[in-house]
């Protein structure tokens, strides 16, 4: 969980009580990577440094390891004998309503800032609600879903899955200590199986009673299936705290190296000539669902680096991780608003050759939210002073968002002569740079036929040098079919509407970005 730098947390023997600053260091890895993962996101952009921010270990990322060493900490914790269960079930309820004061705070500064942009950056509104829908529309009644933690918008998910685990945890601890472990762990484990049919999406129908008018987003993650991670963690942090357990074996160690090793090549495409890949695996793997893939290759990855750090307690330690990981509820909450704050900026510079480096230097940011809050637990600095502080960053990024803003502007897509009413359209816009043979680095989406007769705009597109290329769709492969002539055989179209016959070149179809513009291309 989200737990404060002077919390001790007891692993693997119960004779010390002591910090463990691996457990730091992994903690604030897995919130730098979320962040510079969300940031890329919300922005629309790509950046081949997600190679190794999004699951780089195999079908499993930083989210559900983060969930999982919650759960393993407020096991540890919160089952101390020292504590009574009176006093567990005070601490626990204590400390989520702490989280969600920090939940109600993220909405009101990120509600605040999509009204503010709404004003002064019309240009970023469509970027904002992809991620915050209804907040203009109807902004009370969504205030009050996600105050209630029904509705979530993009990146505000995981607080509410915490806050609710929170409020659980006394009823574990006391179900542990009257060794009923063994239970818990089959509900657990059952809701997790049938997860699909239990989710939360089968109480759309009374939240829309509620909330009538409002889009509801329910949040990207399955309650009933990610709440295994975390009551797994915890009845692990029980034993651990509370008893010596025998965890370690040659032969499990064996076996789980064997599995990891396995899935991290399938993932990378060792067996691809077997037809065994990352998308066949993600099949497996769901993530919202926490597939039993997914399931798998965390559960052989959370062992083996519990071996390294019994074995090497230092190993994983890095002062700089540890130093973001200790603050994580205060540095989760920055890296929430950050990333709405940025989205525009980002938005609107992710074409450009250093996009990938302002990324890095935002999530830098994660360093000096830790310095404050530091700051802050140890008195050395007012609350004045951390909301001046953040002021000062918040200036910053918004004379970035409006310096930005002026370099964009929209393009308007339409298609004519399409003779297919049913069948989408594929919209793709190239970059100069792109290879019109590959998917472009700019946009791409899908339209009905009668959508884009009547014009699609992208409302903020950087000023450049860009071509559009348009195609139906009718195999719904995401892919220009090509014929045996070489030719496509789907009906097609580029800017400028160069000849057809022979294969468009860049030239052709590049147009100039300078201002509003719209593009016509003939089926």
């Amino acid at each position: 969980m989200f737990f404060d730098e002077n919390t001790p947390i007891q692993l693997f023997r119960v004779t010390t009580m002591k910090r463990i600053a691996a457990l730091d260091s992994i903690r604030g890895l897995l919130l730098l990577l979320m962040t510079i993962n969300h940031l890329i996101w919300i922005s629309g952009g790509y950046s081949v440094i997600q190679t190794v921010t999004l699951q780089p270990l195999g079908q499993f990322g930083a989210a559900e390891c983060f969930v999982f060493i919650s759960g393993l900490l407020a096991g540890a914790i919160y089952s101390r004998e020292s504590l009574t269960n009176t006093q567990t079930i005070t601490k626990a309820w204590h400390r989520a309503f702490s989280i969600y004061r920090y939940h109600i705070a993220c909405l009101l500064i990120v509600f605040g800032w999509v009204f503010i942009a709404s004003h002064l950056l019309p240009s970023a509104v469509p970027i904002l609600q992809q991620s915050a829908n209804n907040v203009l529309a109807a902004p009370i009644k969504t205030f009050i879903a996600s105050a209630a933690l029904v509705n979530q918008p993009n990146y505000f998910d995981i607080l509410p899955l915490y806050i609710i685990f929170m409020l659980l945890l006394p009823l574990l601890v006391v179900a542990y200590r009257k060794g009923l472990g063994w239970l818990v762990i089959s509900v657990s484990i059952g809701a997790w199986v049938f997860s699909h049919a239990i989710n939360t999406a089968t109480l759309i129908p009374l939240f829309r009673f509620i909330f009538s008018d409002s889009t509801i987003q329910l949040g990207y993650f399955n309650l009933f299936a990610w709440q295994l991670l975390f009551v797994s963690g915890s009845a692990l942090g029980y034993m651990l705290q509370n008893k010596t357990l025998r965890w370690r074996h040659p032969a499990l160690t064996i076996i789980a190296t064997i599995i990891a090793t396995g899935l991290f090549a399938a993932h990378n495409g060792a067996f691809s000539s077997f037809g065994i890949h990352r998308w066949v695996l993600s099949a497996y793997a769901d993530k919202p669902e926490l597939g039993w893939l997914r399931t798998l290759n965390i559960t052989v990855w959370v062992y083996l680096i519990a071996v390294i750090i019994q074995r090497y307690p230092n190993a994983l330690h890095i002062k700089a991780l540890s130093y973001i990981g200790r603050h994580s509820l205060r540095v989760f909450s920055w890296q929430v608003v950050i990333v709405y704050l940025s989205a525009p900026l980002l938005h609107n510079l992710r074409l450009e050759p250093y996009y990938i480096l302002l990324i890095i230097a935002i999530a830098a940011t994660l360093w000096l939210a830790a310095l404050l809050s530091e700051k802050l637990n140890t008195h050395t600095v007012s609350r004045l002073h951390w909301i001046s502080g953040f002021s000062v960053m918040l200036s910053f990024i918004m004379l970035g968002n409006i310096v930005s803003a002026e370099g964009v502007s929209p393009l308007t897509i339409k298609v004519t002569n399409i003779n297919d009413p049913k069948t989408s359209v594929l919209v793709l816009v190239y970059d100069e740079k792109d290879d019109l043979t590959q998917y472009p680095s700019v946009y791409l989406n899908a339209y009905s036929p009668q959508k884009l007769a009547q014009g699609v705009t992208i409302a903020v597109l950087p000023l450049g040098n860009y071509a559009v290329l348009v195609f139906q769709d009718n195999d719904g492969d995401y892919n220009l079919t090509i014929g045996n002539n070489g030719m496509p055989i789907e009906r097609f179209g580029y800017s400028n509407n160069p000849p057809l016959h022979t294969p468009v070149s860049m030239e052709q179809a590049k147009f100039a970005h300078k201002g509003p513009q719209t593009q016509t291309i003939n089926f």
